[in-house]
């Protein structure tokens, strides 16, 4: 079965992409599966299964600057151009044809082109598949009945106005919704439910969680992770993974409140991701272990297992790989409980979640899980969780079953 595997980057550019990276390599662990994945923006060098989604150099910088042109008219990746330079010419390759994150590479309308051609799925990893255009509404319930004046947008001049085609962009995602084969895929509940709130899908659309791959996540090897990286074994460790202290939606700012709360534990605070002048200050006073982007997945499950606790604040989120990699190694998340956390994170039995933007509740919270003899427990059902719920075979095996089901293999 050969399958093409569509998102915009590959693992370096964040979740989505690394999840359908993921999928490609592991496809291609199996017998009888030949996975492709085509990247628009890769952030390195290609892999052997990975190839350009735009083709050509020439059709790339072409392909970019349609895009960047629409988007300034307010139609923001209308053209399907992806599909015009590159993607008719190679589809017939392929049984089976899976996009992944869409936003800012890829047209909703060559979904619909890819669909009257291959069965098609869409794993949608953010709500700009069924809003007029934002990744996350914030807290805005105009994508029910229709975008219209996006407050993300903003209203405030003739020229914003004017280019908020939020309305227009997503009543042509309701009709190919609607109107066209697309088989949608939705990692989380939460996901799942918001979509079904603004669109009407031909196909019945399934949830299916992310997966993570366990291999490189050692048990009962915490006391040794922290070792490795020469703190004592007694110290207090938080992880939080942050970039800058003005991050609305990843709620980094509750972060530092949460930390500078418990000062008087003397906690260590690695810190994953490249930090803005302005979230290092904000923390002036706290010790910081900077890690910088980390790409080494050895590594980076080294740096989760010597943390006590991941903490992790953001206001809107589908089901984050952060949060899975955190489980497996056995690291108790505290945060807040939105989006599709709350399908992963159960409050009080592998971590604690609490009211989003209850900045007293998430200090309490922080220092309780840091104080409480529980917290061993915790990391083991949270480990354990990972294992039967969002393991990477269970990932695989129902991909490959719904790709089998719509060959009617």
């Amino acid at each position: 079965m050969n399958i093409a595997i569509i998102s915009k980057s590959n693992r370096y550019a964040g979740g989505a992409s690394k999840v359908a990276e993921d999928l490609a390599l592991w496809l291609n662990e199996e017998d009888g599966f030949h996975a492709d994945h085509f990247i628009a923006f890769p952030e390195d060098n290609l892999a052997p299964f990975q190839k350009r989604l735009y083709g050509s150099e020439f059709n790339t910088r072409l392909c970019k600057s349609t895009h960047k042109f629409t988007s300034k008219l307010g139609f923001r990746e209308i053209l399907p151009v992806e599909y015009w330079f590159n993607l008719h010419k190679v589809i017939d390759e392929y049984d089976i044809i899976h996009f992944h994150d869409l936003f800012l590479s890829t047209s909703p309308i060559t979904l619909a082109l890819a669909a009257r051609r291959k069965p098609t799925f869409f794993t949608v990893h953010d709500c700009s598949a069924f809003t007029g255009g934002c990744l996350y509404p914030m807290g805005c319930d105009k994508f029910i009945s229709n975008c219209r004046q996006c407050p993300q947008l903003g209203q405030d001049t003739w020229k914003q106005r004017v280019r908020d085609r939020s309305k227009e962009i997503q009543s042509i995602k309701r009709y190919i919704t609607n109107h066209f084969d697309i088989r949608y895929i939705f990692p989380s509940n939460w996901i799942a439910q918001q979509a079904a709130m603004a669109m009407e899908f031909k196909i019945p659309p399934v949830v299916v969680p992310n997966g993570v791959d366990l291999e490189p996540f050692q048990l009962n090897c915490k006391n040794e992770a922290k070792d490795s990286f020469h703190i004592p074994e007694q110290r207090l460790v938080v992880m939080i993974v942050a970039v800058s202290l003005n991050d609305e939606r990843k709620g980094v700012a509750y972060a530092v409140e949460a930390i500078q709360s418990i000062r008087d534990l003397n906690p260590l605070v690695i810190m994953v991701g490249n930090p803005s002048i302005d979230l290092q200050a904000a923390l002036q006073g706290i010790e910081i272990m900077a890690m910088g982007f980390i790409s080494d997945a050895l590594l980076m499950a080294r740096v989760y297992a010597a943390s006590d606790v991941v903490l992790f604040c953001s206001l809107a989120d589908n089901l984050p790989l952060t949060i899975l990699e955190a489980m497996a190694a056995s690291t108790v998340v505290v945060g807040f409980d939105t989006g599709g956390v709350p399908d992963m994170i159960k409050s009080g039995h592998n971590g604690i979640l609490v009211e989003p933007k209850n900045q007293d509740a998430l200090n309490q919270a922080l220092r309780k899980v840091l104080l409480s003899k529980e917290i061993l427990e915790m990391s083991r059902n949270a480990r354990y969780d990972v294992e039967k719920y969002f393991s990477k075979s269970i990932f695989l095996k129902y991909h490959i079953q719904m790709y089998r089901e719509v060959l009617s293999l």
